[in-house]
């Protein structure tokens, strides 16, 4: 007989069998309560394996449970500051409305009192009197197109919709272009782009208005002569970029590298969230599978934009 079974042999050999020899009653009896004792340790070493894996596997489980929490707080926390920096846009942007509300108002006013001049001393002009509600209704529908500019961008429903970038800059500058301009900033457009993305076309607005208020903050700031924001678009052989730069002096480094950092902000705590670029690089990155990169010009900073042709949210 040929036994291979290392654990066996040593069994026989502590019994004080020989190989190839017949054991004697006591030896054989030793051998049995040898092997009995061996499948009882093999038994309690299997029983205390599966225990271990058992409370392994429930802590495995735990931790996994608390990873989701963590997850959800995560995603809650990103939200929450979300919103709040789109309640700090909502601020600035119903002073920007304000702002251009005023002149259509003033114009309304001022051609309603010239009309009610003329009836008052007879001297209503029927082509006049066309020209001038003519005039009335195109401000009015001005005002009109504002709300629903505001109402829009704003508006909870955050689907995807096909947009290109010229469509997006038009919109921005709708709302906020006039009250940019009118603090004496040029605004410069060189829109060469033609593709259309399907993408969160509302979140992608409030990046481009936040980069832009960004820069008409330290131009504004730094009293820059002659200030100006560039936007610039086109298409290179993966991407379709949205450049915007200013001359305000550009970005020093020690700031470039938290620019993107949750709560960082250069202004004051009553001017500034912090959460601004933190949130555009997120709507960027995460919900539009791009890319929000940010460097300098001879001139001041500039941030870029990149999204893939085909990209498809």
């Amino acid at each position: 007989m040929t036994i291979t079974n290392k654990l066996l042999k040593r069994q026989l050999k502590k019994a004080g069998i020989k190989l190839g020899t017949a054991p004697d009653k006591e030896s054989f009896e030793k051998f049995l309560s040898l092997v009995e004792n061996s499948y009882t340790e093999n038994n309690d070493t299997r029983r205390m394996m599966e225990y271990s894996l058992d409370i392994f596997s429930q802590e495995m489980r735990e931790a996994v449970d608390e990873l989701e929490v963590a997850h959800k707080e995560v995603e809650k926390k990103d939200k929450l500051m979300f919103q709040q920096s789109r309640f700090a846009q909502m601020g600035e942007m119903i002073s920007m409305i304000a702002h251009q509300w005023r002149q259509p108002l003033n114009f309304i006013g001022t051609t309603t009192a010239a009309i009610q001049f003329d009836i008052f001393f007879n001297k209503l002009d029927k082509d006049e009197l066309l020209k001038h509600t003519d005039n009335i209704a195109k401000q009015s529908q001005y005002l009109s197109d504002t709300i629903d500019d505001f109402r829009n961008f704003f508006r909870n429903d955050t689907g995807v919709e096909d947009i290109s970038y010229s469509e997006l800059i038009d919109s921005v500058l709708n709302i906020i272009g006039e009250s940019i301009e009118s603090k004496g900033i040029t605004i410069i457009k060189d829109l060469k782009s033609k593709n259309t993305f399907t993408t969160y076309s509302n979140e992608l607005k409030h990046v481009v208005i936040n980069i832009i208020k960004n820069a008409e903050d330290i131009l504004l700031e730094n009293k820059v002569q002659n200030p100006y924001i560039k936007i610039t678009t086109y298409d290179e052989e993966l991407h379709s970029i949205l450049a915007i730069s200013d001359n305000g002096g550009g970005i020093s480094e020690d700031v470039m590298e938290k620019i993107f950092d949750p709560y960082f902000s250069t202004k004051t705590k009553k001017n500034g969230t912090g959460l601004g670029l933190y949130m555009s690089k997120i709507i960027v990155e995460e919900h539009c599978t791009g890319s929000l990169q940010v460097g300098n010009t001879k001139d001041g900073a500039e941030f870029k934009i990149l999204l893939k042709y085909n990209a498809q949210i």
